[in-house]
């Protein structure tokens, strides 16, 4: 009986031993809420006008000093760009001060380099307006390479769009001078070496917010890769729940305004749908969070104010329907009328007190 015991016991200890560990995933400290989109100013980046830009011109950028702890340094960090560079090597941050982060380092033409980072999904609070495009631009990754914690070499061009950042200074491999980043990334497309009359693929928000009977809209926005005029894409919305319809409103230059319109009976709950833009021989998608609430709001609970704004031409309606959603104004409709200026476009969002 002992002998037995004690061969249970050498069991049992062998299958502790042999069962896998689970570790808890380690999330950032410094700066955390602002390289992941939970901080108080993360309404103020602008989605919907991503810039143009190249490694020279980031690491030229003056850094703040002191560095804000919890806040963004305007203009940068409420920008979001689009830069074409060598992805050189990458790992995963991990280890005692890691913290799960994607590290991709870029270089360009000339051998100058800065950092890009792709946070974890599961680091990413529910709150933040980038959720959704770092949990795209995590998978695509995941599709392309194994990242491990080690460096591994890449050498591919890529092209990546995500929101300006500057970190502090702890000796990070590929670090700009300035050690401004792209943080978070929230699209990256591999192999676009060859990228004539290709584009990036923007929506103003990564989620949209429908109750019953009511409606809501965003801009899109087709950015052309290595500079160039804006492309002729045609957009479409797919995925939509039943009760939802779609209407796509052409702006110019690349840009549309997508509206949805939900029916008095919707299902409730949160659906993916695909917003997709297709020209030039090129397809890009991009997916946002569709919020929806099957019971239609009364007047006591809206609590509404209303913004009608005239403008000149398309492209002053997308200006100022960007502008006006940094704060939270929702675009409802756009209409063109005769005489000067010769659209009218109307705005609602929560009463504030």
């Amino acid at each position: 009986m002992r002998r037995l015991a004690m061969i249970t016991a050498v069991v049992a200890l062998f299958g502790c031993l042999l069962k896998p560990q689970v570790v808890a995933q380690r999330c950032g400290v410094e700066r955390w809420a602002v390289k992941t989109g939970t901080d108080g100013d993360a309404g103020a980046v602008n989605l919907g006008s991503p810039q143009t830009t190249t490694i020279a011109d980031l690491i030229a950028l003056a850094p703040p000093s002191p560095l804000p702890a919890n806040n963004r340094f305007a203009p940068v960090e409420d920008t979001v760009f689009v830069l074409n560079a060598t992805l050189t090597d990458f790992k995963l941050e991990t280890g005692a001060h890691g913290d799960s982060d994607y590290h991709l380092v870029l270089m360009d033409d000339q051998g100058n380099t800065m950092v890009a980072e792709i946070p974890s999904p599961d680091c990413v609070g529910p709150g933040s307006p980038f959720a959704v495009q770092i949990a795209g631009a995590r998978a695509r990754f995941d599709a392309q390479f194994t990242a491990t914690s080690s460096f591994k070499t890449a050498n591919v061009p890529v092209q990546v769009t995500g929101v300006g950042f500057f970190d502090f200074f702890h000796n990070q491999h590929g670090a700009a001078p300035n050690i401004i980043e792209i943080h978070p990334v929230l699209d990256i497309q591999f192999n676009t070496e060859a990228s004539g009359g290709d584009f990036a693929l923007t929506s103003s928000t990564s989620a949209m917010h429908l109750h019953a009977g009511g409606s809501s809209s965003i801009s899109l926005t087709a950015v052309p890769l290595r500079g160039g005029s804006p492309p002729n894409v045609g957009f479409t919305a797919t995925g939509l729940p039943a009760g939802v319809s779609s209407r796509i409103t052409p702006a110019g230059d690349g840009k549309a305004v997508l509206s949805l319109s939900a029916s008095t009976s919707i299902p409730t709950g949160t659906f993916p749908v695909t917003i997709t833009g297709s020209g030039s021989g090129r397809s890009h998608g991009q997916t946002i969070s569709l919020n929806l609430s099957g019971q239609p709001e009364s007047p006591e609970d809206q609590q509404w104010e209303y913004k009608t704004v005239s403008a000149s031409s398309e492209q002053d309606v997308i200006n100022q329907a960007n502008r006006l959603g940094s704060q939270d104004w929702e675009m409802v409709s756009v209409v063109r009328v005769s005489g000067s200026p010769a659209w009218r476009a109307f705005f609602k969002r929560m009463r504030r007190n």
